[in-house]
């Protein structure tokens, strides 16, 4: 009972949820009117899908909202739907639910299979479950504030858009699953998973795999959960996990998966990360930050800048990519495994624990405050950048470079292993330790300093160079391989001993040259540029620098060789000077020989020039193979069994690269008949094995004349890939065809009449066999006719031929007898025009009388007959009468009508028809059917014919037929598993046999397993293969054999089975002798050859090196290799695979078996190379190769080099030294013959440079042939130079050295000897004597320089009494013999003057000695007679004026004493002096004096400082002599003192100062302002008045009294205006002017004064109108512009003049550009008002300037409005000028300033006409901005004139806004008066008020201008400007000014007014 219960409440629970279900779902169903509908809105909804609206919109946890197909309306909330049981947004909908700023939430599921729901901003879309987003549906949050809450997983199949922002936006609190074709834009949000399930945790699954749409952008993990990942992800930003949860890299089933993380990894604890067997990788493209208290497995650094903010335990490998750094900024760092290839940053401080390091690759570098090697002391490359010192505690061991860029390295005493550079930016303390460089060094040791030199130096690599320093070794240095030192033309010092060894110190690296592309070099790009690559820097071998512009010269390009024609190109070199690219003018041709070389013309910094050198490379061929037709086209006559061939140029291949063969050359070729339209030809062709030739072999002949259209496609190329152009070829073929015959009566006809002529019809014009022509005299012999038969009896007859020649009448000559039987026959014996013999040929014919009758019908006999059977089945059937017939309408029958008659099918009369041709002879007795096609084996066939025919008499035939059986002829066919050529086959595959019927052996006998093998061949290879063992059966039908092979087949093995005709069918037929062969499947992995191969030496330094694959090869992955990716296959290294990188470029050919590396520069001499590849490739089969590589040793490619001992000239010897010329290799003769001491001698020239004169010696050579030693028979001649040279030699590589040579000086030892004169101590010397200091030697400066007189001068010291004496001006000389210097004073010595004169230890001879004091005395001192008086200059500090606070000083030109002899002294020496104000009577000034110990001045010091202005006296009489008791003249001067110098402070502190500059700048500004704003507005003017006539008559006469002026108007035409009025510029001209007046001000700021400006200008302008919309003109501007700057009275006044030329342009009736350009001439006049005084200059300037407006007009009756935009620039550059009066002076450099301004504006005017007068009222508004308004000025203080002070003028973009009124008022008589104010107002600085008044006159034919000069041969002079107007007939007013110049006594100004009117 109680389960009853319980059922039925189960029952009541499932109806009820039924019905609830049914009852809580609302369907969208808004209607569509273009609107988005809310979801409030009831009308929207209903109960059902589509159905009517209505129902309560869902907005409660009970009700579902359904979004389906029937209503795609947008939906948009208007309030919060919190929560409803659940949303479904399914297939069909289209449209957008917008939550609009609101929330809609969802109990339950939340399903998408189409639209999209926006979250839009302020908005929140939450689940209390899943959020599934399939295929079709889209969530999209946009907008600040929009939120996605997920309470349990998230699934997308679709599209999500998540918020932007932070972590609070998109929460999780399940799994996040991004299935397959789901897309997640992260839109730089944050996904927080909070996950709540406890377990395994929540899934992070990523179907995809990480890209775009697949990435996460900032990922947080918060609360105690898991989220465990399923797939690798990346996180393209931040990773941050807080709080006990855990991100499990590791899913429960155990797979590990890598994280990818582009910014910070921020974990809270140690459990927060489990990273399995994992990698993360750092690859963000910023600065990244790692703090994890977790563990990882393996750690990637991707990123140039990743750093540790946390200690980090590593438990697999730690990887540092190329390029990325890891700073482990001072944290721990625990690593199993260090794999660096770019850079471990260490401070010095923390733990680094790494297991296995990596000392082959990477950077170790310390930063920081390190001071110990926490790496420990073995690296690749090694950097410090400490600050402190960093020492050795052990040896160090550096496989890579080492680079000190800051701080200490100190060994301590260790020694360091570099094999790669050294380079010392800071210090380094060598102690006792020895540095070893073991491979390929270059080293920068910073200098020679003690922070940089070294111990001791051993190279035991292949060479060291050094580079920007000299070197210095404290100890030794020696070389323990083969290795070369090259010092590059820098010093080396080494203070202990130099052992070389096998190896040599080099001086430099000769230069050689690599071409690109290389000699020999085939298939280059024709456009391709060329570059020559040095090993070392370049110059010219004259020193200078190579330059782009100097380059080409060096180049030889031309075409083919040597003696080519030039290519024209362009060369550069880079800024290395190691590459000159040479860009040809053009491309090079196709296939062109291209021969570039460059000479001997080039050096490298040590002067060692490089050898010629050239390379020849082939361009690549463009052009495609060309070819010939054979028949050629348009050919004719062809014979119809003719080839075609098309032969081509040069080798061609398919347009896809593959082969072209017998097999698929068919398909390239068209062949039809007559053209491209026509029926197909069917043909085979056919190429030949050099791939030139395609024959092409019709299956048939051609018909004759038949026309032939054959063609070939683009479809094949030449192996550049150039493809042929499309051809075809039409011909015809030769008439083969004999002239066909018709007999007329046909053969076999009877009742023929008696009386019937015969006619011979032939098919085509005949003639003779012989050529000859047919007439009626020749075609009797040509027939015969003879009675039954060709043996009866003749008929006599005449013939005749039509004029056609094509048909012969026979006439008989009587009427045939009745039943007569009548043969006619014609022989061989005629053609046609193509030589085509005809056939002999007859007819028998029965003749019959008319009247005679036939009632027996035709009888018929079938062949085959009725019944035959096994009948051929390509038989034709024959139908034969046993007479001629017709159709029984008496028609005749012909081959196109008789297929009607005849019946043919299969079987029966019920059968299927079968397809036939049939035809009836000329007797018109036997129908031929031919069928189409041949039957069936054993078909039946049925024939048959109705009562269609009769007899000629009407006899009908009756209805026959008969049944045919066909052969069998079939024999079974086999098909073969695997097919025919089938590659590739399983090797466990077995072979079937199947046939088309069951089969036996051809003795009848039955087939089984037993005996079915015999049957069977099975062979490796082919037919002469070995056997192949197997077991064979056949199945019960004995249609399929079945071949078991015994074992399975060999990779790739061919495999031949043939089965012979040893089987057939029931009927016999036999099978044919069948065979396939197929290829097995690939098992074998490609073999490889290397070239070089393994172990080589003398490998071509520029080689390129190929690995050879047997096959086509694969990436591992199955991609295709390309040029892009082969590089990453392959491993280039120096020595071995622990050797540095050698760059290279490898590319793979279109076969993918050959691949080609080419290093990117040459190897070096002798270098061990080593090149791998790895595991890395496979065949198509997947069969990858092993891991291979490869050692070579390149060739000795260079030359020996020499150096000499004495190296240079520049370094003397003594003279007993030997000479010893060192090898870096052991050298030979060119000939290969040994050196020995007996024949060394022939080598060597020693000789002195100075006469060439040879030095006599014995010359050695050492053992290892390196060293020669020449010793001299006796000492060198002391101080000659000597010369050594060599012959050309070479090495046992046969690289020759050229013959060199170098100069050495022998030992000089002793100074030069000088001579004065006047001697020493010499008295009563002539005060004009010259002075001469004599050398016993040729002398020259001790810098080496010649002495020349230009710097003599300086070498000398000539003075007063002693070497501390005043210096005495003069001029020095020295003779061409550089031996005796002149000194000639500038004057006289004076009376009794001791003259000190001497010479330095500056000068020296030729060998280095120069003179010195302690060897000889390098002075004179002599005395002059002194009768001279000594004179005294009075002056104090400052010239020409005496500051407040100056000294005054006395100064004597020689020394002087009392009168009484005794000597001056600052106690008695004031008495001398008088110092009074004013003048000798004024009041005495105190003051104290002072006289210096030289005697010569006496300086006074006023008790207190003057006052400003005060007048000073001072005075000393005649009180002392000189020693000579010469008394001086007494002697004054008086001085103003003035401004107190000593205080000037900077002039631009003064506001005045900067007042001027600015206001000259706002001049210059305004000036051209006040230019263009007259001609600007003049155009407008024009515009308002276009429609008036504007033009002039310019009435002028000039008057000249002068013969001369009026021979000059002759010689220009001008006289015409002589006397006579005439216009200047005929009628289209108008004369305007415009007068302004400006005033303004610009507001004082911090730096400078207030200015007050007035200006005043007027324009005079002269234009031509165009039309009413164009025209141009010219205007000239005089203007003044004062500027009141200040309240002092400092003033600028300012003239300018200038000069435009402008223009007005339509764009369109409504819109018009205008244009100005002009010149001015500024000149100013400036007054300063200083406290010292008023200070004044002049200044001149000159400007450049110019406008563009662009504007339209708009009309409305009268008001125009006229929109404008306008741009105005100028330069003006002021010259340099300077100010006077005061000591205050300064001086302005010259100035320039830069000014542009942009306006726009709206110009308003209208018309208003009052009477006679027309008044144009106008307005404007306008605004504008600075845009360049910049000047920077220099200025000093006069008195300072090396101190600047700088201004600059730069003003920030300023706004200026400019209004304007004016009118225009036009009244008659050629008169308009214009006038405007305007005001221009400046943002925030300073306005401009500018009145305008402006006068334009139109003159007319009334008006006359005289211009009136007189120069009479007096010298009076006048000229004068008259002006006549007639008014009316009546009445004139004429007005006139005169200038007369009268004599000598001035000017007479006249100005008059007449008028005169007649009665």
């Amino acid at each position: 009972m109680i389960i009853k219960k319980n059922i039925y409440k189960a029952l009541l629970i499932i109806l009820f949820g039924f019905a609830s279900s049914v009852e809580a779902a609302r369907y969208w169903v808004a209607a569509n009117d273009g609107t988005d509908k809310m979801w409030h809105d009831n009308a929207n909804w209903s109960i059902s899908s589509g159905g009517s609206g209505g129902a309560s919109a869902p907005n409660s946890v009970s009700l579902v909202a359904i979004f389906d197909g029937n209503s795609t309306v947008n939906a948009k909330l208007g309030g919060n739907v919190t929560k409803i049981k659940q949303l479904k947004v399914l297939n069909g909908y289209s449209g957008t639910i917008n939550l609009n700023g609101y929330t809609l939430g969802s109990k339950n599921n939340i399903s998408l299979w189409g639209g999209t729901v926006l979250v839009s901003a302020n908005s929140l879309l939450q689940t209390w479950k899943d959020l599934y987003i399939y295929a079709g549906g889209t969530v999209t949050a946009s907008g600040d504030g929009s939120k996605i809450k997920v309470k349990s997983n998230t699934h997308i199949w679709g599209e999500l858009t998540a918020p932007s922002g932070d972590s609070t936006r998109f929460i999780i609190k399940g799994g996040f699953n991004l299935r397959s074709g789901g897309t997640f834009n992260h839109n730089n949000g944050t996904v927080t998973m909070a996950t709540r399930w406890s377990g395994v945790g929540a899934a992070i699954r990523i179907d995809d795999g990480p890209g775009t749409g697949r990435n996460f952008y900032n990922l947080k993990k918060t609360g105690r959960r898991i989220a465990y990942l399923l797939n690798d992800i990346e996180i393209e930003n931040h990773l941050t996990v807080i709080g006990n949860g855990k991100i499990n890299a590791v899913k429960p089933a155990g797979t590990s998966y890598d994280i990818t993380i582009g910014g910070n990894w921020d974990l809270l604890g140690s459990s927060n990360f489990n990273d399995g067997a994992g990698k993360v990788i750092f690859n963000g493209s910023s600065a990244q930050t790692i703090d994890s208290p977790a563990n990882f497995n393996d750690v990637q650094i991707s990123n140039s800048d990743v750093s540790l903010s946390g200690n980090v335990n590593i438990t697999g490998t730690l990887t540092i990519d190329p390029g990325a750094t890891l700073d482990i900024n001072e944290y721990n760092l625990t690593a199993v495994t260090l794999a660096n290839n770019g850079n471990l940053q260490l401070e010095g401080g923390e733990t680094l624990s790494i297991t296995t390091k990596d000392t082959d690759s990477g950077t170790i570098t310390y930063d920081g405050t390190a001071t110990g090697l926490a790496y420990g002391n073995a690296y690749y490359n090694l950097a410090l950048n400490t600050t402190g010192t960093m020492t050795l505690s052990a040896d160090l061991d550096v496989n890579g470079s080492l680079k000190i860029t800051d701080g200490t390295l100190n060994t301590a005493n260790n020694d360091i292993n570099v094999a790669g550079s050294w380079t010392n930016n800071d210090s380094f303390i060598s102690g006792t330790g020895k540095v070893t460089f073991d491979g390929t060094s270059v080293i920068v040791t910073g200098g020679t300093g003690d922070s940089n030199d070294f111990y001791d130096v051993t190279l035991g690599g292949t060479s060291a160079a050094q580079s920007a320093n000299a070197i210095a070794i404290d100890n030794d240095f020696e070389i323990t391989s083969t290795g070369k030192w090259y010092t590059n033309c820098l010093a080396m010092t080494v203070s202990g001993d130099t052992t070389e060894g096998n190896g040599s110190i080099e001086t430099t690296l000769a230069p050689t040259v690599t071409f690109s592309p290389a000699n020999s070099a085939t298939g280059v790009m024709v456009g391709s540029n060329l570059t020559l690559t040095f090993n070392v820097a370049i110059r010219n071998t004259d020193n200078s620098a190579l330059t782009d512009s100097n380059v080409d010269s060096l180049i030889t390009l031309k075409a083919t060789n040597s003696n080519g024609s030039d290519i024209a190109f362009d060369a550069m070199i880079d800024s290395d000077k190691k590459v000159i690219t040479i860009n040809p003018t053009s491309d090079f041709s196709s296939l062109q020989a291209v021969y570039v070389a460059i000479g001997s013309t080039v050096e490298n910094s040590c002067g060692t020039a490089l050898s010629a050198a050239s390379a020849t490379f082939t361009a690549a061929d463009i052009e495609g193979p060309t070819h010939t037709w054979s028949p050629a086209n348009s050919a004719t006559g062809v014979a119809v069994n003719s080839n075609i061939t098309l032969t081509f140029n040069e080798a061609v291949i398919n347009i896809d690269d593959t082969a072209l063969s017998n097999s698929n050359v068919d398909s390239l070729i068209t062949l039809k008949a007559t053209n491209s339209s026509g029926s197909d030809i069917t043909f085979d062709a056919t190429i030949d094995s050099d791939k030139e030739v395609i024959t092409i072999n019709p299956t048939s002949d051609f018909s004759s004349e038949q026309v032939i259209y054959v063609a070939i496609g683009a479809t094949v190329e030449d192996s550049s890939g150039n493809a042929n152009s499309v051809s075809s070829a039409i011909f015809t073929a030769i008439d083969s065809i004999t002239p066909s015959l018709t007999f007329s009566p046909v053969n076999s006809s009877t009742n023929v009449a008696v009386d019937s002529n015969i006619t011979l019809t032939f098919s085509e014009a005949i003639r003779n066999t012989d050529n000859s022509e047919l007439t009626y005299s020749n075609v009797d012999s040509l027939i015969t006719l003879k009675t039954t038969n060709s043996s009866g009896s003749d008929i006599a007859f005449d013939a005749t031929i039509d004029s056609e020649l094509k048909v012969i009448t026979i006439n008989p000559s009587s009427d045939f007898s009745s039943e007569q039987v009548i043969y006619v026959a014609i022989g061989t014996t005629v053609e046609d025009d193509a030589n085509n013999a005809i056939s002999a040929s007859s007819a028998t014919f029965t003749a019959r009388e008319l009247g005679s009758t036939d009632t027996t019908a035709p009888t018929i006999t079938f062949s085959p007959a009725d019944l035959a059977i096994a009948v051929a089945i390509d038989s034709n059937i024959t139908l034969t009468f046993s007479e001629a017939i017709r159709n029984t309408d008496n028609t005749e029958l012909t081959s196109s009508n008789i297929d009607s008659l005849i019946t043919l099918k299969t079987t029966n009369s019920s059968g299927v028809d079968i397809a036939f041709d049939a035809t009836i002879d000329t007797a018109k007795r036997v129908i031929t059917i031919n069928p189409s096609g041949d039957f069936s084996s054993k078909q039946e066939v049925y024939v048959a014919i109705g009562t269609t025919v009769e007899d000629l008499y009407d006899n009908a035939i009756s209805a026959s037929s008969a049944t045919i059986t066909a052969v069998d002829s079939t024999s079974p066919t086999i098909v073969f598993d695997p097919q025919d050529l089938e590659n590739p086959v399983p090797v466990t595959d077995n072979i079937t046999l199947t046939f088309s019927e069951a089969i036996r052996n051809t003795d009848d006998s039955t087939l089984t397993s037993t005996n079915v093998d015999s049957l069977i061949t099975l062979k490796d290879s082919d037919s002469s293969g070995s056997d192949i063992d197997f077991n064979a059966t056949i199945d019960t039908t004995k249609k399929i054999i079945t071949i078991n092979p015994d074992s399975n087949f060999s990779s790739e093995q061919t495999v031949y089975v043939a089965i012979d005709a040893t089987v057939e069918d029931d009927s016999d037929n036999a099978i044919t002798a069948s065979s396939i062969t197929f290829v097995a499947a690939d098992s074998t992995a490609p073999s490889l050859d290397f070239t070089p191969a393994d172990s080589a030496t003398g490998i071509a330094i520029n080689s390129d090196i190929t690995i050879a694959f047997d096959e086509v090869i694969w990436n591992i992955d199955d991609s295709v290799i390309t040029d892009f990716n082969v590089d990453s296959l392959i491993t280039l290294k120096t020595t071995n695979s622990s050797g540095s990188d050698i760059a290279f470029d490898a590319v793979i050919d279109k076969s993918k078996q050959l691949i080609t590396i080419s290093p990117n520069s040459d190897f070096s001499s002798e270098q061990v190379i080593y090149v791998a590849i790895g595991a890395t490739v496979e065949d198509a089969s997947d069969n990858a190769i092993s891991a291979s590589s490869i050692t070579f040793t390149t060739a000795d490619s260079t030359a020996p080099t020499v150096a000499f001992v004495p190296p240079d000239d520049s370094n003397c010897v003594p003279v007993s030294s030997n000479v010893s010329l060192t090898f870096s290799e052991a050298v030979r003769n060119s000939d290969d013959s040994a050196i020995t001491d007996s024949n060394v001698g022939n080598l060597i020239t020693l000789e002195y440079t100075s006469d060439s004169s040879p030095v006599a010696f014995t010359a050695t050579i050492d053992s290892d042939k390196k060293v020669i030693t020449i010793n001299p028979d006796s000492d060198f001649v002391s101080g000659e130079v000597v010369n050594v040279a060599i012959e050309s030699v070479e090495d046992t590589s046969n690289n020759t050295m050229s013959s060199t040579s170098g100069t050495f000086c022998i030992v000089d030892s002793t100074a030069p000897v000088v001579t004065f004169s006047p001697a020493h101590n010499a008295s009563l010397v002539a005060k004009d004597t010259d002075i001469t200091l004599t050398f016993d030697e040729e002398i020259r400066l001790i810098d080496d320089s010649a002495l020349n007189n230009t710097n003599v001068d300086s070498l000398i010291t000539l003075k007063d009494t002693d070497k501390n004496g005043s210096d005495i001006a003069f001029d020095a000389t020295i003779d061409v013999d550089n031996k005796v210097i002149t000194i000639d004073p500038v004057g006289n010595f004076s009376s009794d003057q001791k003259v000190y004169v001497s010479i330095g230890e500056t000068v020296e001879d030729y060998y280095n000695n120069a003179i010195t004091d302690d060897v000889l005395q390098l002075f004179a001192a002599f005395n002059t007679g002194d009768k001279d008086k000594p004179t005294v200059i009075i002056d104090a500090v400052i010239t020409a004026s005496i500051a407040t606070d100056s000294d005054i000083t006395f100064t004597f030109n020689e020394k002087v004493r009392n009168l009484d002899n005794s000597e001056l002294t600052d106690s008695n020496v004031g008495s001398l002096i008088t110092l009074k104000e004013t003048d000798a009577n004024g009041s005495d000034i105190p003051f104290s004096a002072t006289i210096n110990s030289a005697k010569t001045i006496i300086t006074i010091n006023p008790t207190s400082n003057f006052s400003s202005q005060q007048v000073v006296y001072a005075a000393i009489g005649a009180t002392v002599e000189d020693y000579s008791d010469n008394v001086i003249a007494a002697t004054i001067k008086t001085f103003t003192a003035e401004y107190l110098a000593s205080s000037l402070s900077s002039p631009l502190n003064e506001k005045d100062v900067v007042g001027l500059i600015e206001a000259q700048a706002e001049t210059a500004k305004r000036m051209i302002q006040h230019s263009s704003a007259p001609i600007l507005k003049r155009m407008e003017w024009l515009r308002r008045h276009r429609d008036e006539n504007n033009l002039s008559h310019q009435g002028v006469k000039l008057k000249f009294a002068n013969s001369t002026l009026t021979d000059i108007t002759n010689t220009f035409n001008l006289s015409s205006f002589v006397n006579n009025t005439a216009d200047i510029f005929g009628d289209d001209w108008a004369i305007w002017s415009e007068g302004s007046v400006t005033i303004g001000e610009i507001d004082e700021n911090t730096f400078s004064s207030i200015k007050g400006i007035k200006s005043s200008g007027i324009t005079i302008g002269i234009d031509k109108i165009v039309d009413k919309n164009q025209m141009y003109g010219a205007a000239f501007r005089i203007e003044n512009d004062d500027n009141d700057i200040g309240t002092s009275g400092t003033k600028l006044d300012t003239d300018g003049y200038s000069l435009s030329l402008y223009g007005t342009f339509p764009f369109s009736d409504k819109t018009y550009i205008d244009s100005t350009l002009g010149i001015g001439l500024l000149r100013t006049e400036l007054t300063r008002k200083h406290v010292s005084g008023t200070l004044s200059g002049k200044r001149k300037g000159e400007q450049v300037f110019g406008s563009i407006l662009y504007g339209a007009e708009f009309n409305n009756n009268q008001l125009t409005l006229s929109p404008y935009g306008r741009l105005d620039a100028g330069y003006t550059k002021l010259n340099s000028y300077s100010d006077s009066g005061t000591v205050a002076a300064i001086n302005y450099n010259e100035q320039k300033i830069n000014t542009a301004r942009a306006s726009i504006g709206l110009l308003v005017d209208d018309e208003v006409r009052i009477r006679e007068i027309t008044f144009m009222p106008n307005a404007r508004i306008e605004y504008g901005k600075e845009l360049i308004d910049s000047s920077d000025v220099i200025v000093t203080y006069n008195i300072y004139p090396n101190t600047d002070y700088t201004l600059n003028i730069d003003k920030e973009e300023t706004n200026n806004f400019r209004v304007g009124i004016g009118a225009d008022i036009e009244v008659g008589g050629g008169w308009l008066f214009m006038t405007d104010y305007e005001r221009n107002q400046t943002e925030s600085s300073g306005h401009e008020n500018t009145l305008s008044m402006g006068l334009t006159f139109q003159p007319n034919s009334t008006s006359e201008y005289s211009f009136l000069i007189i120069d009479s041969n007096s010298s009076n002079r006048q000229i004068g400007l008259d002006f006549n107007k007639n008014l009316s007939d009546d009445w004139s007013v004429n007005t006139g000014f005169e200038i007369a110049k009268i004599s000598t006594s001035g000017y007479n100004n006249t100005v008059q007014f007449s008028t005169e009117m007649s009665f």
